[in-house]
């Protein structure tokens, strides 16, 4: 059939008139690399007085003007580094079904003190804090008592109908906790109420009030991105939230390496993938529902990124595949409790070299940034 399909094409391509129908100024396959020269630079849009909004930076910023080069041939230049400046925000807010945190581009040392100076501004005492574990719990709020508390007021739209706070104290403790990535950190947020008064001191696992846990998670990541003081850090709380021990490698009973990762399956899976892209290690598939990336470790990433022309897919014969079986391995992820183990192994009975596989899990762990 490839014959038959080569002859026609062949054909088909004399018929033409040269080939200024495929390329040339009018063609299909013309060069677009200067069109944007001729684009229009639109001013920048003007937000009423009185409205405030976050500043957008520009992704994909327009170089200036580039001469031709000697003999008048243009170079098409590559586009600017994507740098993070202080025009992008480092805190966004992150979901995944029930569970909400901010996401900080910042470590725990970094993170930990201007959450402090969160609560010292929205005047709201702190009854307990242990920078060790990167816990803060706020004294109770009285909401129909703290009306003009300025974090009251933004936190009792946010209560929801049918919902008693009279009589009642609100309290929140936060978790500052160093992030899957290298450099980050995710605050979560955990509400409950008690009775005015009680001594009452549990926590629930989830919060009482989804709602003034989100409500309390969005004014944190608008004060942090408006705020610029992201240099200060306690001696106490440099002392006691030191380097991430939220990825470690480990050996399970067996003696086999075992990535331990102390989040949830989705993330752990999108931060190994992540690596493993960095690292440059071909994943040649993947069954996201049993957990597992298949990776051919005699091949590298950015070899099978080299693909075949138009021509050489049309008129070459098709060369059978080499059978990757007994090179390919597996980087498998369990979910276990409340951490995520990371192991590899040849097949689901038998465990990779140990060697091979902890070379492997340590590739993964340090490109995990």
């Amino acid at each position: 059939m490839k014959p038959v399909l080569g002859a026609l094409t062949l054909v088909t391509l004399g018929s033409l008139s040269g080939c200024g129908y495929f390329f040339g100024e009018d063609g299909y396959f013309r060069d677009r690399g200067g069109d944007y020269q001729a684009a229009v630079i639109e001013p920048r849009m003007t937000v009423p007085a009185g409205v405030e909004s976050k500043p957008i930076g520009d992704l994909l910023p327009v170089p200036g003007r580039v001469e031709p080069g000697p003999g008048g041939k243009f170079q098409t230049p590559r586009p600017q580094a994507l740098m993070v400046t202080a025009d992008t925000s480092d805190f966004s807010l992150q979901q995944n079904g029930p569970n909400r945190w901010l996401l900080a581009q910042r470590t725990p040392v970094e993170a930990w003190p201007l959450v402090r100076q969160f609560f010292s501004d929205y005047q709201v005492p702190l009854s307990g804090e242990n920078p060790r574990l990167g816990e803060l719990e706020t004294s109770g709020l009285v909401f129909d008592q703290q009306a003009e508390n300025p974090l009251v007021r933004r936190l009792v739209p946010a209560v929801g109908p049918n919902r008693r706070t009279d009589g009642q104290e609100q309290r929140f403790r936060l978790r500052i906790e160093p992030g899957v990535q290298s450099g980050t950190s995710e605050i979560q947020v955990v509400h409950t109420s008690r009775s005015q008064g009680s001594t009452l001191n549990s926590w629930p696992e989830r919060s009482d009030n989804p709602n003034l846990e989100r409500a309390l998670l969005a004014e944190l990541e608008s004060y942090l991105s408006q705020s610029t003081d992201s240099d200060s850090a306690s001696l106490v709380a440099a002392q006691g939230m030191g380097q991430s021990d939220r990825v470690t490698l480990e050996q399970d009973g067996a003696g086999n390496p075992v990535l331990n990762m102390q989040t949830d399956f989705n993330r752990a899976w999108a931060a190994v993938g992540e690596a493993l892209n960095r690292a440059d290690v071909l994943v040649s598939d993947i069954n996201r529902s049993a957990g597992v990336y298949y990776v051919d470790l005699e091949q590298r990433a950015s070899q099978q990124q080299r693909k075949r022309g138009f021509f050489a897919r049309m008129f070459g014969r098709d060369k059978p595949q080499e059978s990757a079986s007994e090179e390919r391995i597996q980087v498998r992820l369990t979910p276990v409790a409340n951490r995520v183990q990371v192991t590899v192994e040849k097949s689901i009975d038998t465990a990779a070299d140990a060697a091979e596989a902890r070379q492997l899990l340590e590739r993964i762990r340090n490109n995990l940034t």
